[in-house]
């Protein structure tokens, strides 16, 4: 039998181990306290152990309360000491949004407001939002939590590789506007977010992770938020600043439908692609014309399924997605973005059951 670790690099490496892994991007704070019966103070390979999962990467509540993962990972909020000294376990090295942030007033979860950088005069922000990429404290600090609570769980970072950053902190319809007013500057905003990405991957690289995880959306459930051509001039030269430093396995994850795009990113070299949304991407043209190339992530529905389903249609979506995309290897099975605190936990101990009945190879 293959270790937690051993299954998630085969599935990485397009082979077929002897079940089928589980990983998620991200497990938010508030569910993770759920299944764990109300406690805060479990590890990393206690929450592994109670679902079946095969690995982490995000960020734990670690004895205090819930945090949405915006705040978390938002030093915007609470200044750059935040991100050199993180107060509960967490493995993400990924840049603060450059943004105005809001807080929904019903939920308590933070979000992007609007984006700051819609200017040449904004540029000077990089030097108030964002850390030293080569301050040892953080590294330091979660290399001692890797040592701690790794087991024989795969353990990731998660990073961008600076396309989500630009898009965040420009706002969607400034990139939009300057892409033709200002070409220039969206390529800058572009460049030191990416070239900040590919110096603290040079640091990842020396840690004892097992793979990255770019946190990257490039698209709504219609389309990529620029075409092929554009992404070839405006984004590629930056994101392969950061993919040719990467020397792990990595994963890229972006919501929507990446087709229009999608031969132009594979050229990054990217192990895996992650989450498959299936109101965006059809996972089975996805497993016939990319098999080849990369590891399939994800497809769980994430719209219905988990949040709103029974436990038998969770049940019966598992044994599809195992049945038709994992034959062969190379897929490892997830929710189609992550879980969410609004999903159903008897959905989620739903989804664990059917994992462990119907993963294993035969």
């Amino acid at each position: 039998m293959m270790t937690p670790r051993q299954r998630v690099l085969a599935a990485l490496r397009r082979e077929q181990p002897d079940q089928v892994p589980w990983i998620e991007n991200d497990l938010e704070e508030e569910i993770q306290i759920r299944i764990m019966g109300g406690r805060k103070d479990f590890t990393p390979g206690e929450l592994c152990r109670e679902l079946g999962m095969d690995g982490f990467g995000y960020h734990f509540p670690s004895g205090l309360d819930a945090m949405d993962g915006q705040s978390v990972q938002t030093t915007g909020l609470t200044g750059k000491d935040a991100w050199y000294y993180p107060s509960r376990i967490t493995f993400d090295f990924t840049p603060p949004w450059i943004a105005e942030m809001g807080r929904d007033a019903a939920t308590g979860r933070t979000y992007v407001k609007q984006g700051l950088l819609t200017s040449r005069d904004a540029l000077d922000l990089f030097d108030e939002f964002l850390p030293d990429p080569d301050h040892p404290a953080r590294y330091e600090k979660i290399a001692e939590w890797l040592e701690k609570y790794r087991e024989d769980y795969a353990v990731f970072a998660r990073i961008r590789l600076g396309g989500a950053s630009t898009f965040e902190s420009m706002g969607l319809d400034v990139f939009s506007i300057m892409m033709y007013e200002d070409p220039d500057l969206v390529k800058e905003v572009h460049r030191r977010f990416s070239e900040w990405s590919a110096r603290v991957v040079q640091h990842l690289n020396k840690m004892d992770f097992d793979f990255i995880w770019s946190n990257d959306d490039h698209a709504d459930n219609k389309a990529s938020w620029v075409n092929l051509e554009m992404w070839e001039e405006f984004m590629k030269p930056y994101q392969m600043m950061v993919a040719k430093e990467i020397k792990k396995p990595w994963i890229f994850h972006s919501d929507g439908n990446l087709f229009p795009i999608l031969d132009g990113l594979v050229t990054l070299g990217m192990s895996g692609i992650h989450p498959v949304q299936p109101a965006a991407m059809d996972i089975n043209r996805l497993k016939r014309e990319y098999g080849d190339k990369v590891c399939i992530i994800g497809n769980i529905d994430l719209d219905y399924t988990l949040p709103s389903g029974t436990e038998e249609e969770v049940e019966a979506e598992v044994r599809d997605r195992i049945e038709k995309i994992g034959r062969g290897g190379a897929y490892m099975i997830s929710s189609a973005n992550s879980i969410t605190d609004y999903c159903k936990t008897e959905n989620v101990l739903a989804m664990s059951r059917a994992i462990r009945k119907y993963g294993p190879y035969r």
